[in-house]
């Protein structure tokens, strides 16, 4: 009886310990030290800079996730919404460096499902 409770504790532990790990290393410490001293008035510029770039990116984003869900989806149609995604991105990843805005604070990570494709980090 006493080994299955240590067992269970230790399982649990174990799952903490790991959920900790891979948060630590998603992230890292120093991940958000930058986002921590961004000049405002920059940001600002760059957010007016990029609004109409960030609002084509959203609806091109839409765009994919439409095309994705449909029954038959056109593989062509979606490699062009990518690589506009792609290109959309890449411009306002060149207004932030202009800014010194770093891309860290723009969350651009992670994986996103698009039915059976797999699009990563939006590309």
């Amino acid at each position: 009886m006493k080994t299955k409770i240590i067992i269970g504790l230790l399982v649990i532990l174990g799952i903490i310990v790991t959920g900790i790990v891979y948060a630590y290393g998603y992230r890292g410490q120093d991940a958000m030290k930058n986002c921590q001293n961004i000049d405002i008035e920059k940001l600002k510029k760059f957010q007016t800079e990029t609004l109409s770039l960030r609002d084509e990116l959203a609806i091109k984003r839409l765009e994919l996730r439409n095309e994705c869900s449909k029954q038959n989806p056109d593989d062509t149609r979606m490699e062009t919404l990518r690589e506009q995604i792609r290109e959309l991105r890449t411009k306002i990843r060149d207004i932030a460096n202009k800014y010194e805005v770093s891309p860290i604070c723009l969350k651009w990570r992670g994986k996103r499902a698009c039915g059976k494709h797999y699009v990563l980090n939006g590309e």
